[in-house]
C-alpha cells in the first residue's frame, strides 16, 4: 500500500509513474468533496468510480441522457440489493450498449482528473493487491497521457466543480482512532468514578473492537444499514406507497429507501422530505420485494433493543409533529427526521449488544460520539437531503433540529440519545421566539402525556 498527500506530489507525475511502472491496482483519492477511484491495468486507467453525488455512474448517465431516470434508478437500485455490478445490469437491461457506456465512463475519468488537478487538498492510497479483474465489468483503456491532456483543456475552459458533500472518511484508524479514545475517557471517566492503568487498557482493547467492526462493516456498504428482522416482516408483501404511513415505525426500513430514492443525483432536486415522498419515489422503481429479499441486509433479532426502538420512533415521531408547526416546520418532514436521525445511534446500539461495554458514562460517551460519525458518514454517502444531514452531525442548530430536540426533552426515556443541536439550549432564539418554543414544548409535552404509557415506560 502507497499512501500519500497529493501537496508533496504531483497527480500528473503520479499517473505517469503508474504507466512507466506498468502497475495494476486501485488508486483511491480522498478530498473534501468525497472519494474516487481510478482503477489501473498495466498502467492504464481500466475502470473509474466516485462518492461525490453528481459523479457516481448512474448520476454522469442520467445528466447525458443516456437513459430515463426512472430506469436508471430501478437498475441502480437492484445493483445495490443483489450486490451485482451495475454496468454488467444496465448493458443487459438498460438498452445502452459498450460502446456508449465507454464514452460516458472516459468522460467520467476525464472530469474526475481535471478536478483531483484543481483540487486544494486530496489525499491518495495506491493498493496494488486490490482484484481489479475480478470486480471489473467493462473495461476502459485510458492512458494516462491522455487523461492529462484533456484535464488540461477542461481547465481551460472553466469546468464546473463538482458537488460538495463534504468530508465523507470515518477518520478511526491510527492518531485518529487514539484520539477519539482520549475524547471518551474525558467525556465518559470522572474524577469520582476513576480508572486505574489496567482498566484503561481493557477500555482501549474493547473500543477498539467496536470502532473497527462499525468501520469494517462501513468499508463494504453503500449507505444501506441492516434490517431488523420484525423490520422486514412488516414490510414483506406489502406494496409499497399503497398507504401513505406504511412506513411509521419503521426507521431501518424508511433510512434504506432513503438511500433508494436519493442514489441518482439529480441537480437541483432536494427531496425527499416527506415519507410518502420516499414511498412515492421506491414505488416507481418496483424494488420493494428486493429489499425485504436482500439477505446480506438482515440483521439478527436484537429483542429488547428492537422494540424499544420502534416504539421510541413512534413517539418521538409525534412529539416533534406536534411540535413542527410552531416553528415553522413541517409536521411530516420532523416525522420522517426522527426516523432518520435514530438509526445511527441504534447501529452502534446493537454493536454494544455483542460488545458491551461495562462503565456507563464511557458507554454513553461511545454512544453519543460514535453515532454522529456512523450518521454523518452514511447520510453523506447517500447524499441525504441537507436537512436531515444537518441534524444527523450536527455543527450548528437548524429549525428542524430545534423541533426534534424539544420533542426529545419531553421523553425522558431517550435522554441519553444524541442531540440533533450542538447544545441543548443557546442556539434555539436564533430560530424563533420565547413565546413559539414554549408552545411548541407545550404540544410536543401534551402528545407525550397522551402517548399510551407501556410506550413511554420503556428504558
Amino acid at each position: 500500500m502507497i499512501k500519500g498527500c497529493l501537496d508533496r506530489l504531483h497527480f500528473g507525475d503520479l499517473l505517469q509513474w503508474f504507466h512507466m511502472g506498468n502497475v495494476s491496482g486501485r488508486l483511491t483519492l480522498q478530498g473534501g468533496r468525497g472519494e474516487r477511484r481510478l482503477d489501473f491495468i498495466r498502467g492504464k486507467v481500466c475502470f473509474v468510480s466516485s462518492t461525490v453525488p453528481e459523479e457516481r455512474i448512474a448520476s454522469w448517465i442520467a445528466a447525458r441522457s443516456l437513459l430515463n431516470p426512472t430506469d436508471l434508478r430501478r437498475i441502480l437500485a437492484l445493483s445495490m440489493l443483489r450486490r451485482e455490478l451495475f454496468t454488467d445490469l444496465l448493458l443487459a437491461q438498460g438498452g445502452v450498449d459498450a460502446a456508449q457506456l465507454k464514452r460516458g465512463l472516459t468522460d467520467l475519468a476525464e472530469a474526475v482528473t481535471s478536478r483531483v488537478l484543481t483540487s486544494p487538498q486530496v489525499d491518495f492510497a495506491f493498493d496494488p493487491d486490490y482484484p481489479v479483474l475480478d470486480v471489473l465489468g467493462l473495461r476502459l483503456d485510458l492512458a494516462p497521457s491522455q487523461l492529462l491532456l484533456e484535464a488540461a483543456r477542461r481547465s481551460d475552459e472553466g469546468d464546473p466543480p463538482a458537488h460538495d458533500v463534504g468530508h465523507q472518511e470515518l477518520p478511526l484508524g491510527g492518531e485518529a482512532f487514539e484520539s477519539l479514545f482520549w475524547d471518551l475517557v474525558r467525556d465518559g471517566i470522572s474524577a469520582d468514578d476513576p480508572v486505574d492503568g489496567t482498566r484503561l487498557t481493557e477500555f482501549h482493547d474493547l473500543v477498539q473492537k467496536i470502532v473497527n467492526t462499525l468501520a469494517h462493516w462501513m468499508a463494504f456498504s453503500p449507505g444501506l444499514v441492516p434490517l431488523p428482522v420484525s423490520q422486514i416482516d412488516a414490510i414483506a408483501g406489502r406494496v409499497i406507497g399503497r398507504d401513505p404511513e406504511e412506513l411509521f415505525g419503521l426507521p431501518h426500513v424508511t433510512w434504506d429507501q432513503m438511500v433508494l430514492a436519493r442514489a441518482l443525483y439529480i441537480s437541483g432536486h432536494e427531496g425527499p422530505l416527506t415519507m410518502t415522498e420516499i414511498e412515492s419515489a421506491t414505488a416507481e422503481i418496483g424494488v420493494a420485494s428486493d429489499l425485504a429479499g436482500a439477505e446480506f441486509l438482515m440483521r439478527p433479532d436484537a429483542g429488547r433493543l428492537d422494540r424499544l426502538v420502534r416504539r421510541l420512533v413512534s413517539v418521538w415521531s409525534r412529539t416533534a409533529a406536534a411540535a413542527a408547526p410552531h416553528l415553522g416546520v413541517d409536521r411530516r418532514t420532523a416525522s420522517l427526521a426522527v426516523h432518520l436521525v435514530s438509526v445511527p445511534t441504534d447501529l452502534v446500539l446493537w454493536v454494544l449488544t455483542t460488545l458491551p461495554v461495562p462503565h456507563r458514562q464511557l458507554r454513553k460517551a461511545l454512544l453519543d460520539h460514535l453515532s454522529r460519525r456512523v450518521g454523518s458518514r452514511l447520510a453523506r454517502m447517500a447524499d441525504f437531503p441537507a436537512p436531515f444531514r444537518d441534524i444527523i452531525s450536527p455543527l450548528t442548530a437548524t429549525p428542524l433540529g430545534v423541533c426534534l430536540n424539544i420533542g426529545r426533552r419531553v421523553l425522558p426515556t431517550i435522554s441519553g440519545w444524541p442531540a440533533t443541536v450542538p447544545v441543548d439550549d443557546g442556539e434555539e432564539l436564533d430560530f424563533a421566539s420565547t413565546t413559539a418554543l414554549a408552545l411548541a414544548a407545550d404540544a410536543a409535552r401534551q402528545t407525550a402525556e397522551e402517548t399510551d404509557a407501556d410506550v413511554l415506560a420503556i428504558g
